[in-house]
């Protein structure tokens, strides 16, 4: 089997830095589930016997942890919104659904959504795509 020629271009990465950034936005939808799963997750603590003595934990606030994760998560997700959105230009749709879906390729958008351009033309922005993404990780 031959093996794929490398690529010399201006937004060169290496085999380990493209795993990265891919792998990274794989994750997209894991993140979008789990913060639309953290909405209102924390509830209120009830004390059967309100006389008795309880211990206080102030190192541990469910509230301020919950919202804490949704920010990280919601950075995370902005991150990879945004550098489409750089990367993509007015291709940053079809850009979004490539990146963040592993079985999504320029035949599948062809097919599909019609992408407006040559299958050069988006490789290249993806490509720019997991060169700004590997850069800013």
């Amino acid at each position: 089997m031959a093996r794929k020629m490398s690529y010399e271009g201006k937004y060169k990465l290496s085999r380990s830095e493209y795993n990265t950034a891919k792998w990274y936005a794989y994750r997209f939808n894991e993140w979008l589930d789990e913060y639309n799963s953290l909405k209102d997750s924390v509830s209120a603590i009830s004390y059967e016997n309100a006389d008795m003595p309880h211990a206080v934990n102030k190192t541990s606030n469910p509230t301020e942890s919950l919202a804490e994760r949704r920010a990280v998560l919601r950075e995370k997700m902005d991150r990879i919104t945004r550098i489409c959105q750089i990367a993509g230009g007015d291709l940053s749709d079809y850009l979004f659904k490539a990146v963040v879906n592993e079985n999504v390729t320029y035949s599948t958008l062809k097919a599909l959504m019609d992408i407006p351009c040559s299958a050069n033309t988006f490789y290249d922005r993806r490509r720019k795509f997991y060169w700004l993404l590997a850069k800013e990780i």
